[in-house]
């Protein structure tokens, strides 16, 4: 196996740097406001094809809204 030059070593860190920075930077952005759209979560209660799933998607919408209602006053 031969040797690998320095520029070469030096190059692969640099990049695989920016690739973690990139990545770190894509997943770890601002959370959305759960608040901004409470309406997406009853059409999704709504749209749910299992009859658990359709109940969990209701009992999360509800306590959603409440804590918006809460955080506005």
């Amino acid at each position: 196996m031969a040797a690998r030059p320095a520029w070469f070593t030096a190059v692969t860190f640099v990049f695989v740097l920016s690739m973690i920075a990139a990545l770190y930077w894509l997943t770890f952005g601002q959370q959305a406001d759960p608040c901004a759209a409470p309406q997406s979560d009853i059409s999704g209660a709504v749209l749910a094809d299992d009859e658990d799933a359709q109940d969990a998607l209701v009992n999360r919408a509800i306590v959603v809204r409440a804590n918006c209602a809460n955080r506005k006053d």
